[in-house]
């Protein structure tokens, strides 16, 4: 028996040698992802530091390093946006603001400013924001020329809880109350709040003075003296509005009449006046 021939091995198919898949992102691609990368973490620390007011109480801690770089990526004070202002020049804000064109944008101080721009005569009260990526914004609240103060040879414009805002160019607040006396532009919102009650009254007030510090007195058209009481003065200013509209107390030979009583008004003559019977009513 023939025994066959051990068959042939099979030959092994050659496979082709395997290459290393190449990199999607070339080292030139890599180096600007990373440096795009860093540059939007920079951007959002700056953002978050704004926005929280972590930037203003680190600064002097980290050095000034960080305000360069984000001011080299625009962080840089383009705008100055102002609401609320009427009287403050903005020559005045810009200056309180202490924040040049071009600027870092971080470097400034918010709260520094708020406290400057308080300072000027017309600001009651004011806000300071940075808005990304390059605007300061500037909210005032502004002082309202309330009334006019005297105390002395001194005239000064005061607002409604008696803060001196100027001293100087007051013509054309002349038709502010006048406020005479010390200590009257403490009280200028009781005084000035009785007055509008009756506005047509008040035209003829030339002034009020405060007394001793206590009460009031009204200084009319016509040299009349007014003597408002202590307590009650909305009584003694409703008595001496119906004494104008009724019995013409402007017209009369009148220099002061007496409201501080609650049961009667005391009326004095002028001297002239005086030597002639007394009409029913009055008494000196």
């Amino acid at each position: 028996m023939r025994m066959s021939e051990p068959l042939p091995r099979a030959k092994r198919r050659s496979n082709p040698p395997r290459r290393r898949p190449r990199p999607m992102l070339s080292p030139q691609m890599l180096r600007f992802g990373a440096m795009a990368g860093a540059a939007a973490i920079l951007l959002g620390a700056a953002g978050w530091a704004v926005a929280s007011g972590w930037a203003g109480a680190r600064l002097d801690a980290i050095g000034g390093g960080l305000v360069e770089i984000a001011a080299d990526s625009g962080l840089r004070v383009r705008n100055v946006l102002v609401e609320g202002r009427a009287e403050t020049r903005a020559a005045d804000i810009l200056e309180a603001l202490q924040a040049e064109r071009g600027a870092p944008l971080l470097a400034i101080d918010v709260a520094a400013a708020k406290g400057r721009l308080e300072r000027l005569p017309w600001v009651k009260s004011a806000t300071v924001e940075r808005r990304l990526p390059d605007t300061l914004r500037v909210q005032v609240e502004e002082r309202k020329a309330f009334a006019l103060w005297q105390h002395g040879k001194r005239l000064t414009v005061i607002d409604r809880d008696g803060t001196v805002i100027v001293k100087d160019n007051l013509s054309r607040f002349a038709d502010r109350p006048l406020l005479v006396g010390e200590g009257a532009e403490k009280r200028a919102a009781e005084i000035v709040d009785l007055l509008a009650a009756d506005p047509q009254l008040r035209q003829n007030v030339e002034a009020a003075v405060l007394v001793s510090g206590r009460r009031w007195n009204l200084r009319l058209k016509g040299g009349i003296e007014v003597r408002l009481p202590e307590q009650g003065m909305e009584r003694a200013w409703a008595e001496l509005a119906r004494m104008v509209r009724e019995e013409g107390l402007l017209t009369r030979a009148v220099t002061m009449v007496d409201l501080r009583q609650t049961d009667k008004a005391i009326v004095r003559l002028t001297p002239e006046a005086a030597k002639e019977p007394e009409e029913p009513g009055e008494s000196t």
